[in-house]
């Protein structure tokens, strides 16, 4: 799956090796972004197509993110290659074992 690209200078570091972090969002790694006074949090080809989250800081922008990622997972078909992406990506994980 292709990430969708977001100017250097928008992305907000994010520490994804931080315990305190859900595991997806450990594992998956979204993008980080601030646009003007939001911050937004992105996995995937583009908005329309991603999962993508909002707040009015990175928190609230992850914690968004994280419920929309698990009403997708929930509610989607076979057909949705970004989520196709993100059930194959944590299958593969070996952290949840340690």
């Amino acid at each position: 799956m292709e990430q969708m690209k977001i100017a250097a200078e928008k992305i907000v570091p994010i520490d994804f090796d931080a315990e305190e972090l859900p595991y997806e969002i450990r594992e998956l790694r979204p993008v980080v972004f601030k646009e003007e006074t939001s911050y937004w949090c992105l996995l995937g080809p583009d908005v329309e197509n991603g999962i993508l989250g909002n707040g009015e800081s990175v928190s609230d922008a992850l914690e968004d993110w994280l419920k929309m990622l698990r009403k997708r997972l929930a509610s989607t078909d076979d057909s949705d290659e970004v989520v196709n992406f993100i059930r194959d990506s944590l299958a593969a994980s070996n952290r949840k074992i340690w």
